[in-house]
């Protein structure tokens, strides 16, 4: 619970590590760090939005010439936005017909 700072100073309490990752990890606020947190990260527009905008920046550096990346690699990139924003929806849907 308790460890000795290595300055000599005194103790450290080191269970003000475990709150601080607990408050990083707690994405959407309610005190606990549970698979809550991953759906509310992974299941926002803002995922979608960011595939997009890499699917729109990456084939512009790629025929630009400043990378030089396959083409299915593209396709994966599009099936993965596609994939989430798919997810995205049968969440919300199902989240509305619950209510």
């Amino acid at each position: 619970m308790f460890k000795h700072d290595s300055k000599n100073i005194g103790f450290v309490d080191d269970r003000a590590d475990d709150v601080m990752k607990k408050k990083w990890f707690d994405f959407n606020k309610d005190g606990k760090v549970d698979s809550e947190d991953v759906k509310h990260i992974l299941l926002r527009y803002e995922i979608i939005l960011l595939g997009g905008l890499a699917l729109i920046i990456f084939p512009v550096l790629n025929s630009a010439g400043y990378i030089s990346v396959s083409s299915d690699t593209f396709w994966v990139l599009a099936g993965i936005v596609i994939t989430a924003e798919a997810l995205l929806e049968i969440y919300y849907e199902k989240k509305k017909m619950r209510k």
